[in-house]
């Protein structure tokens, strides 16, 4: 039982960081492509909230694969951090 509990625990770690490095590579990816329309929808999508998802409304042929990016790691960090 213990030994299983111990293994639990390290898949959510390992999940947990995998999804964090995968969220934050998506914003990341998010944000170069803001970068390349404006500096101003730039910015915005970095300081304002909820800017980034008027701007994947707006232009979702250009940010759907970030997005996705991010989600996935979103939710995979969220199940890590529910397993430890």
């Amino acid at each position: 039982m213990r030994r299983r509990l111990k293994r639990m625990i390290v898949l959510g770690y390992i999940l947990f960081w995998l999804g964090m490095a995968a969220w934050v590579a998506g914003s990341l990816m998010f944000l170069a492509v803001a970068f390349r329309y404006s500096l101003a929808w730039f910015f915005g999508c970095l300081f304002v909230p909820f800017a980034d998802v008027a701007y994947f409304l707006l232009y979702p042929k250009q940010t759907w694969k970030p997005m996705l990016i991010s989600t996935v790691g979103m939710l995979a960090a969220g199940i890590g951090h529910l397993l430890v």
